[in-house]
């Protein structure tokens, strides 16, 4: 199972506390449980893309649903409170999800990523078969992550891609490709992200 947390900063917490706290936060869930796989922690840049600003991509392979009886367990034993903690003192998951991986996710760190949120008109092997398509075309770009929402638990449109690309540059070649698709996705929106920590506000 994919779980995505779509995060946001709280009121009054400059940009070195949040960043420090996210970090420590994302970095030692992923260190201290190894059953989940941080695969993206992403923050919005160059304001391009939907609210909330940050996005934290879990795997945990193998898995479906039961794993959040397990974190059920965790949170409530206290055992992760030393990077769970500071972690909610300057950050809030407004909205999480849970997904069916269409491609094997692959853990991205140190680059531009280009994100399609979009609808599903069609079946999932109709969309993953579309995505690979697109993938050999853009022989420059990377398809990381490839999810559909599982029933309506998360966020709408429902599905994500994710792409890295070599520059912002290379955006010409991919941004206005879906706008008239409606088979198998409706592309709703698009947002350029880098690593947390590293973005522009």
């Amino acid at each position: 199972m994919i779980y995505i947390e779509y995060i946001s900063r709280r009121s009054g917490v400059s940009d070195e506390d949040f960043d420090a706290a996210m970090a420590k936060g994302q970095d030692g869930w992923d260190s201290g449980f190894a059953e989940d796989q941080l695969v993206w922690n992403a923050a919005r840049t160059w304001r391009l893309g939907p609210e909330p600003e940050h996005i934290g991509v879990w795997y945990s392979p193998g898995l479906g649903f039961e794993r959040i009886d397990h974190w059920d367990q965790i949170f409530r034993s206290g055992e992760a409170d030393e990077f769970e903690v500071p972690f909610r003192k300057v950050a809030r998951i407004d909205l999480a999800g849970c997904y069916e991986p269409l491609i094997e996710p692959v853990r991205t760190r140190n680059g531009i990523y280009y994100a399609e949120f979009f609808q599903a008109t069609g079946g999932l092997s109709e969309i993953r078969n579309f995505y690979q398509e697109r993938a050999q075309r853009h022989s420059r770009f990377s398809l990381i992550l490839l999810v559909q929402r599982i029933g309506r638990l998360g966020p709408d449109p429902g599905g994500l891609g994710v792409w890295t690309i070599p520059s912002f540059a290379a955006l010409e070649e991919i941004a206005q490709e879906l706008d008239d698709a409606q088979s198998p996705i409706r592309l709703v929106t698009a947002g350029t992200y880098t690593d947390a920590g590293n973005q522009i506000l």
